[in-house]
């Protein structure tokens, strides 16, 4: 049988490893975590998996990978990777590096190698966001605004944006922090920093958005969007969409917003990858210019506020 493989089974390696064995019949998996604590917990519950330490205890030939480490880690177990074995299909976890030269040095790398890769940005694999962006298509013009409390703008951002891209069927053309607060406090992974306010631009039909974070907060995370002749709000946690237009009068109909977790995806999309050569996630060319008008800014940010400089100390 042809091999695939997890790099990191943390807690969304896990998520990412619970949907992949749905393919155990037909592919031998591999899990690489240095963790042998984790190991041992997780071996009674994937029997099947096997699991190693190393990248160099992979099998020379991979038909896909997925890489979930944090971000400081994720460059240097690629080149581990593509230096150990013949891999055909990457999907990335996010943020996907820290540094800026990282994007660049492996875009030529999979380039080079002719490995076809995808940033997992998964709202792109709701059948809901698919319906929903069917149905934006009609319009002319959107303004997007996603507003929660506490929910790790830094880490999560790069979601909505993407989001934004999709919906709007246009790249993102202009990101605005100006309008974050001049503060970063420590998340909850040890080594990185999150952040609070409101992050503003432009792409395409979306005249306009803002993505915003609100400190000491319990406001639940929404998404809201405006058309010239509608008004949609997103409840992703409760699983509904609330729609209303001038045929209702403006009176809000509520329908199922079905959300996705990704112990149901990852096996899916692996799937649709080796079955059919492409999945709906970003690809990688597109998903490292989203991601280097996101962190450039907020590397001077973290800069300005203390920390490292050239780093984006987010995963």
């Amino acid at each position: 049988m042809d091999n695939i493989a997890i790099i990191g089974v943390g807690a969304l390696g896990h998520r990412h490893l619970q949907s992949m064995v749905d393919l155990q019949d037909d592919y031998n998996i591999y899990a690489v975590e240095i963790n042998e604590e984790i190991i041992k917990v997780l071996n009674s519950e994937f029997p099947k998996v096997n699991f190693i330490t190393t990248v160099e205890d992979l099998p020379k030939e991979l038909e896909a990978v997925v890489i979930a480490t944090n971000s400081n880690v994720r460059r240097l177990l690629f080149e581990q990777l593509i230096n150990h074995a013949n891999v055909k299909n990457i999907i990335f976890e996010k943020v996907l590096f820290q540094k800026e030269e990282d994007y660049y040095f492996v875009q030529d790398k999979l380039n080079e190698l002719e490995i076809h890769a995808w940033v997992n940005c998964a709202r792109r694999e709701w059948d809901s966001y698919k319906l929903l962006e069917e149905e934006l298509k009609a319009y002319d013009e959107m303004h997007i605004s996603a507003i929660g409390g506490n929910w790790g703008i830094g880490c999560n951002a790069i979601h909505i944006l993407d989001i934004i891209e999709y919906l709007s069927g246009n790249e993102i053309e202009i990101l605005d922090i100006s309008k974050l607060e001049n503060k970063v406090v420590e998340s909850k992974r040890k080594g990185y920093y999150e952040f609070f306010g409101t992050i503003l631009g432009t792409a395409g039909r979306c005249k306009n958005y803002s993505v915003t974070c609100i400190e000491d907060s319990d406001l639940p995370f929404r998404i809201e969007i405006t058309t010239e002749k509608s008004r949609y709000m997103i409840d992703e946690a409760n699983n509904y969409l609330l729609i209303s237009n001038a045929q209702s009068n403006w009176q809000w109909e509520k329908r199922e917003f079905k959300q996705v977790y990704q112990s149901q995806m990852t096996g899916r999309v692996i799937k649709s990858i080796l079955d059919d050569g492409n999945c709906n996630l970003s690809d990688y060319s597109s998903s490292m210019k989203l991601h280097l008008k996101y962190i450039l800014p907020l590397i001077d940010f973290f800069k300005n506020n203390g920390m490292e400089e050239n780093i984006c100390p987010i995963t």
